[in-house]
């Protein structure tokens, strides 16, 4: 069974998650609700699983990691939507993967949309790939995107596999 790892997934990308799990992966879903957790992982318990912890801490994240893989084997596909004040959770994530790994960054509507990887440094073997978040327009006002938009903008992300997806429009 393939194994991907969703970072943020009980909430806006919980819809993704099950799509995952209907479409034949096993999912390990980092998070540190565990309510908002147990509710996600009762709609496929043979298929998702929770990781409880904190990706701001490095070596916790490192050790849930290990212990996923240990379980469930290598990952195939990573989804991670990290906020900017945990800087190393993504090099500690990509440090674990082996090679032929799709890696979907998503990127919040202020982050920036040119596809730099601000220093990341991908492994060789890795393709990494951005998605980025902006806003839809509604009878001509801007609003923010909703969980099931950005879901299933990551899901075609993850179909097309360019290096830079958008999901709406993008802000100025």
């Amino acid at each position: 069974m393939k194994h991907a790892l969703v970072i943020g997934g009980s909430g806006m990308l919980a819809g993704m998650v099950l799509w995952l799990a209907e479409g034949g992966y096993h999912v390990s879903i980092i998070g540190r609700d565990a309510e908002k957790m147990k509710r996600l992982t009762e709609q496929s318990p043979d298929r998702l699983s929770a990781i409880l912890v904190d990706y701001r801490d490095d070596l916790r994240l490192k050790e849930a990691l290990r212990r996923s893989i240990a379980i469930h084997g290598d990952f195939d596909l990573v989804v991670a939507w990290i906020h900017s004040d945990a800087a190393n959770a993504l090099p500690c994530v990509l440090s674990a993967l082996r090679g032929g790994t799709d890696v979907f960054h998503v990127l919040g509507s202020r982050a920036n949309p040119s596809g730099v990887r601000n220093g990341l440094r991908i492994p060789e073997d890795v393709r990494y790939h951005q998605v980025q978040l902006g806003y839809q327009v509604v009878k001509g006002q801007r609003r923010w995107l909703t969980h099931e938009e950005i879901a299933g903008g990551v899901v075609e992300a993850i179909h097309e596999k360019k290096p830079l997806c958008l999901v709406g429009f993008a802000t100025k």
